[in-house]
Order: structure tokens, then C-alpha cells, then sequence
């Protein structure tokens, strides 16, 4: 699919439905979260964050070894990112953690739709690693 092609199909059917999603749960929940960021001074939140980064790229990588990747351990894995980018200090960073976050979402949305296929159906030469 070329990058015209998929700015297309997320017009068509990813920005109308994340559009109503976003404003009813902005409507409906209006109390969020009671924190954003870790704490770069607490040597615990450190230490939480980079072991908690560490096992979701190794998870990740050992899933790819064995053909047998889920979309959890992918978004799990970028949200150890955007936390590391957090307590980094980094915010745009972790932005655009954020956003890589909601394109494993994304996808996961077009498998369950029939738009994307799965890894293991995808020819070896088109496959990335």
C-alpha cells in the first residue's frame, strides 16, 4: 500500500470513527488521570521504567524470533517508550510515542476489519523485521 493509499484508507475509515470516540470520551470522562509523567528524580520510577522498556523490546524481539508477535506486546512495548521518553524529559519524544502507539491500535483495528493482514500471511520478501 502506497503512503497516498493509506493516508486515504485512514480518512475513510479511521478519522471519522477516532474523531466520535475522542469527543465522547472527552464528554463522558471528564476526570483523566492523575498523573502524566514518571518521576525522573524517584530512583524507583527510573528503575521501573528502564526494566519495564528493557523486557518489552526483548519480548518483542524474542516474539519476532518465534513468528509469534501480538498487537499487546507491540503496543506495550511503545508504551514503555513513551514513558522512557517521559522521564527523559523528552515530550515531543513522547508524542510521537504516542501517536506510534495509536498506529499499533490502528492496524490492530484493520486486521479485525480485514484491511491488514497478519505477519505470518505476509510473504517473506514483504515482511518487516
Amino acid at each position: 500500500m502506497t503512503n497516498e493509499e493509506s493516508r486515504i484508507d485512514f480518512i475513510e475509515k479511521h478519522a471519522p470513527r477516532a474523531l466520535y470516540h475522542y469527543i465522547h470520551a472527552k464528554e463522558k470522562h471528564l476526570y483523566f488521570c492523575d498523573w502524566i509523567k514518571p518521576d525522573a528524580a524517584d530512583c524507583d520510577d527510573v528503575r521501573r521504567v528502564t526494566n519495564g522498556l528493557a523486557y518489552a523490546r526483548k519480548r518483542v524481539s524474542d516474539a519476532i524470533d518465534c513468528h509469534n508477535v501480538g498487537w499487546d506486546d507491540l503496543l506495550n512495548c511503545e508504551i514503555w517508550e513513551v514513558l522512557d521518553a517521559l522521564i527523559s524529559g523528552d515530550t515531543s519524544h513522547a508524542v510521537a510515542e504516542c501517536y506510534d502507539a495509536i498506529s499499533v491500535l490502528l492496524r490492530t483495528i484493520d486486521v479485525l476489519e480485514g484491511r491488514q493482514k497478519l505477519g505470518r500471511n505476509i510473504s517473506s520478501e514483504h515482511k518487516d523485521n
